[in-house]
C-alpha cells in the first residue's frame, strides 16, 4: 500500500476522472525520452539524494533506498509512489519531498500531477500538505491497530 501522485495528459477540459481514463486506456510501447529521463533524474537527486536507476524497454524507474520514494517514467505518464511507513513530523517530511518531486516532474515533463487520495491536483495539494499527512497518520494507526508491523508503528 503506498502513497501515490500520477501525471498524465490532462485538458483544461477535462475532468481527472477523464484524464486518468484515458490515460489508462492510451496503453503505449513507445519508449519514453531519454533526454526527459536523465532531466529527471537530475532533478530527482537535487531533491532525494543518491538513488538507484532502472531501465526498463517501455519505461524508466528510480528509486530512493532511505525512503522507499519511487519514480516511474513512461512516454506518456508519470508516477511517484511510496509507502506509508511514516507518521507525525516523519510523515510531514516526506510529504514535503514527494510534493517537491512532483514539481520536478511537473516542470520537466510537462504533465500535470494529482493526488488521488486527496482528490486534488498537484497544484493544490502542495499548499495543504497537512492533508496527506493526516492520511499518512490514519493509515499508520490502522496498521498499528491490525498488528500489521511498518517502520512507522514498529
Amino acid at each position: 500500500m503506498s502513497y501515490d501522485l500520477i501525471f498524465v495528459p490532462r485538458r483544461d477540459d477535462q475532468s481527472w476522472e477523464d484524464a486518468l481514463g484515458a490515460a489508462e486506456e492510451a496503453d503505449s510501447d513507445e519508449r519514453p525520452s531519454g533526454e526527459t529521463w536523465a532531466r529527471l533524474v537530475v532533478a530527482a537527486r537535487q531533491v532525494l539524494g543518491e538513488v538507484s536507476v532502472f531501465e526498463g524497454a517501455h519505461n524508466y524507474e528510480l528509486t530512493h533506498e532511505s525512503t522507499g520514494i519511487q519514480l516511474s517514467y513512461y512516454a506518456k505518464e508519470a508516477g511517484i509512489t511510496v509507502p506509508y511507513w511514516y507518521r507525525g513530523e516523519d510523515a510531514k517530511a516526506i510529504v514535503t519531498a514527494v510534493y517537491r518531486l512532483g514539481e520536478a516532474v511537473q516542470a520537466v515533463t510537462g504533465l500535470p500531477g494529482y493526488d488521488p487520495q486527496l482528490d486534488l491536483p498537484l497544484s493544490d495539494a502542495v499548499t495543504q500538505p497537512e492533508l496527506a499527512v493526516r492520511i499518512f497518520d490514519h493509515v499508520a494507526t490502522s496498521f498499528a491497530k491490525r498488528g500489521i508491523s511498518s517502520p512507522s508503528n514498529g
